[in-house]
């Protein structure tokens, strides 16, 4: 009965404190990250809590928040999942996986693009008009580590489809070389998939050997 009441203890003091992290690395990061609205949510992983403290690292730290903002733009649904977490100065982590959807109302607002750029049926599309007849083309959009990058699947001028070369002025260059920048992410961190979806891009970045004190502060 004595060594479950001590474990019962054990367990309640290693909850607590857990949970006092946890609202604490919360608050420091609505004060570090001036993009949050809110404080976001913070889950410590493994078991026990204190024995990862004194080891010097926590094996996961899984961050959520319902959008913030990185520089020009504001990303939603945020999920970002830490691994090797340490627990000193700085602060690190071996491993980092960032999920956020990315609106294409956002990049609109935030970005001056020489085309106006919409999704239509499931494709990226960028449209103007070029010696007075509508110019279109189908983008396919990629990860380019600290943006996204489109590469052209076809055009049309007026209707008809064109090849690239045959497109008036400088489309081509406008359209073939359009890159969308998405920077303020933290250092470290790079694009590794884009998918595109009903208003948006859904995102994923990875990175390695993050330094979090310095991410957090620019």
């Amino acid at each position: 009965m004595v060594l479950g009441l001590v474990a019962g203890g054990a367990l309640v003091a290693d909850t607590v404190a857990r949970d006092r992290t946890e609202e604490q690395v919360a608050a420091d990061l609505r004060t570090q990250l001036g993009g949050l609205d809110t404080e976001p949510d913070v889950a410590i992983g493994g078991f026990p809590f204190l024995t990862q403290v004194l080891a010097g690292e926590l094996t996961s730290v899984q961050v959520t928040a319902p959008s913030i903002q990185i520089e020009q733009v504001t990303l939603q649904d945020v999920a970002v999942d830490l691994g090797g977490v340490s627990t000193g100065t700085p602060t690190t982590a071996r491993e980092a996986l960032l999920t956020a959807h990315l609106p294409l109302d956002e990049v609109r607002g935030a970005i001056e693009l020489p085309v106006d750029l919409e999704i239509v049926d499931g494709s990226l599309r960028a449209a103007t008009t070029a010696l007075g007849l509508p110019f279109e083309a189908v983008l396919a959009p990629r990860a380019a580590g600290r943006g996204i990058e489109v590469a052209v699947e076809a055009i049309s001028l007026g209707g008809a489809t064109i090849s690239l070369d045959q497109a008036p002025g400088g489309l081509a260059d406008d359209v073939q070389g359009l890159t969308i920048p998405v920077q303020g992410l933290p250092e470290g961190l790079q694009i590794t998939d884009v998918t595109l979806t009903g208003d948006g891009f859904d995102l994923t970045a990875e990175g390695q050997d993050l330094v979090l004190d310095q991410a957090a502060t620019g």
